[in-house]
């Protein structure tokens, strides 16, 4: 055998051998792209929720009576800030302080409020003496809100979301009434 008839035999093999492996990926690939299921049109995304239409009002839920140790009858109404004393219902967390909600009934039982940090105005548990955020001293609640201008009324613009669960908030909050998260301005 000459030295032509070696090359050429081996490139004979090298050749089968390579339409081999492209026969059985063909073979791969179609059986494949049987056991898909059909394509079919994309689905247009979910429409977004649509805001309200008036802007969320700090809601009353049904109200309570409860009669103190001086006879008095007070009406308490669902969760309240322990820091500002805000009303809410159906959040978890005052937007204005970001803190806890807690019942009514506790406020009345004389619980202590804890304290508030001046720099990013979120209010803490009592125990703490530096805001874990930012690790300015706490003070407490009547200081913090003696040193600062009054809340500002709810303006009726939904103009603030939560970048966790994307509830939509009026421009006077600051955090979300549902986790606690700081709001950002919708552009």
């Amino acid at each position: 055998m000459s030295r032509f008839a070696i090359a050429h035999a081996s490139i004979d093999v090298a050749s089968v051998a390579i339409g081999a492996a492209l026969v059985i990926t063909a073979a791969v690939v179609a059986w494949l792209l049987r056991r898909r299921p059909p394509a079919t049109a994309a689905a247009p995304p979910p429409p977004l929720p649509r805001p309200p239409s008036r802007p969320p009002a700090v809601a009353l839920a049904r109200t309570r009576r409860r009669v103190t140790g001086a006879g008095l009858e007070v009406a308490t109404v669902g969760m309240v800030c322990p820091t500002c004393r805000t009303e809410y219902a159906g959040m978890l967390y005052c937007q204005r302080d970001a803190r806890r909600l807690v019942a009514a009934d506790e406020m009345l039982a004389g619980r202590s409020t804890g304290g508030m940090c001046p720099r990013c105005g979120r209010a803490f548990e009592p125990g703490l003496r530096r805001c874990p955020h930012d690790g300015a001293e706490l003070v407490p609640p009547s200081a913090y809100r003696a040193t600062r201008p009054a809340d500002p009324a709810p303006t009726g613009v939904l103009a603030k979301v939560c970048p966790v669960c994307r509830h939509r908030y009026d421009l006077s909050a600051r955090f979300c009434g549902k986790d606690g998260h700081d709001l950002v301005v919708v552009n």
